[in-house]
């Protein structure tokens, strides 16, 4: 049926005709479709919200802390290196990162996957830390050549006034008189003994203990390198032996074991970590965590724990306040992994689940809120 222009005019004087816009229905409609739609919206979104939160929570109770710090520290490195390298960032080398970074997140987000699915199989308290350590000493090799090169700065200089405010000058200068090559050579022993020395006793802690004592120390650890790697991160360094290079009067020269030292630097990516110091952290959170569960071995690695430290200046690789900062972080990481991993059985058995993953563990009844307890007590005897 055909209506004049006048009629429809008189009829419906809100729609504009000539641009055939139906103003008034569009409107109606929009208004309709708020007013019916937003409940079904509503019901969509809460949906979608509680099944984050269930499936999360989920997750947070079949996966230890030390899986979810390591899959998060993960995700920021790539995030860092995706946006540095689309700000036109150095290419090369920032894409290699992102690579590898790319492909640890990957790899490890896969493992926890199947750890998590697999939960009772024998072999995830054996994997899950070789998992673990694997993933974080691959950073050590490539989080201070990230900082370096995704950062248009360096703390350097700032790190060394620090120390200059305490001592009068960089503690570097102080020690040039005492630089002999057989000290040189002395101490870069001890230093480059800091590489069989957290194997060893990273494998005797992770593989060596019970279960229980083994969650505690791969969560504290995790801290640990987590922590210091942000400050590799977004505090890149490279040390006293770089920034004060052409001002020694003394050049540090030794033998066998200082080129051995200084070939090691080189095949892990050079001096591109120096705040905080993981020798001096990761050296004494070994040895306290081996004081309180077994105090002769404890004992026996001090002496090496403090030469590492004196090494550490000696051979101009660290500042004092790296030391500091290592020191405080190692001391505060071994309470925080027993804390963290306490919480997490309890809420695993509020949950109905077995305390630790495995089926090895059955009872927290003798296990105090901040972590100190005997393992015996939580572990099954059979």
């Amino acid at each position: 049926m055909h209506f004049s222009r006048e009629t429809r005019r008189f009829f419906f004087p809100r729609i504009n005709t000539e641009r055939h816009e139906w103003k008034t229905f569009s409107t109606v409609s929009r208004v309709l479709s708020l007013i019916f739609a937003w409940p079904l919206v509503y019901a969509s979104t809460n949906f979608h919200h509680r099944m984050f939160v269930k499936l999360r929570s989920r997750l947070a109770l079949r996966c230890p802390h030390s899986d979810r710090v390591v899959f998060a520290f993960l995700t920021l490195t790539v995030v860092v290196a995706a946006v540095r390298l689309l700000c036109g960032s150095t290419t090369r080398p920032l894409a290699e990162l992102l690579f590898i970074q790319s492909a640890l997140l990957v790899g490890f987000g896969s493992a926890v996957i199947a750890m998590v699915s697999r939960e009772r199989a024998p072999w995830v308290n054996v994997f899950r830390p070789v998992a673990t350590v694997a993933v974080m000493f691959t950073c050590y090799t490539t989080i201070g050549r990230l900082g370096v090169t995704a950062m248009p700065y360096d703390v350097d200089a700032a790190l060394s006034k620090i120390d200059a405010f305490f001592f009068g000058t960089d503690p570097t200068f102080l020690l040039e008189p005492y630089s002999t090559p057989g000290r040189v050579e002395f101490f870069s022993f001890f230093y480059g003994a800091f590489i069989p020395y957290i194997y060893v006793t990273i494998t005797l802690n992770c593989i060596g203990q019970p279960l229980l004592k083994r969650y505690q120390f791969l969560t504290g650890w995790v801290f640990l390198y987590a922590i210091s790697y942000l400050g590799y991160l977004f505090l890149p360094a490279r040390g006293p032996v770089i920034l004060h290079e052409h001002e020694y009067a003394v050049q540090l020269s030794g033998g066998f074991f200082y080129q051995s030292v200084r070939d090691g630097v080189e095949a892990t990516g050079g001096l591109q970590g120096a705040f905080p110091s993981l020798h001096v952290g990761g050296s004494l959170y070994l040895c306290l965590f081996e004081l309180r569960e077994n105090r002769l071995r404890g004992l026996v690695y001090l002496p090496l724990v403090l030469l590492i430290y004196a090494a550490t200046l000696v051979l101009r690789y660290h500042y004092v306040i790296d030391l500091v900062a290592g020191t405080v972080l190692a001391a505060l990481c071994l309470p925080l992994g027993r804390s963290a991993v306490t919480r997490w059985l309890a809420k695993r058995v509020a949950a109905g689940l077995r305390p630790l993953p495995g089926g090895d563990a059955d009872d927290l009844s003798a296990f105090s809120p901040d972590g100190a307890g005997d393992a015996a007590s939580v572990l099954s005897v059979d």
